[in-house]
């Protein structure tokens, strides 16, 4: 699978989880990710025009999951965990 260009957003209410979606894509438009989660109703951008890589490894996260999701459905909620003492 190629690289996707995505970008990410925060949840402004619980800073762990993530909303990814296509690069340029206007997450307030989109009414599936507050449909699921009230969390994701106040997104703020957290990274933009991410080059995300769905078969390298992100800590915390299954990589391939929110490529099938992106791809799918346009956009991925998923949540950012850390190892104790991070």
């Amino acid at each position: 699978m190629s690289l996707l260009r995505v970008d990410l957003y925060q949840s402004a209410t619980d800073p762990k989880k993530l909303l990814a979606v296509p690069a340029g894509v206007d997450p307030m438009a989109l009414m599936g990710p507050m449909t699921f989660d009230r969390d994701y109703a106040q997104v703020v951008r957290y990274h933009e025009a991410f080059e995300f890589d769905p078969a390298q490894s992100y800590a915390g996260v299954n990589a391939a999951k929110i490529a099938a999701d992106i791809l799918t459905v346009k956009w991925a909620m998923f949540s950012r965990t850390t190892a104790a003492g991070a």
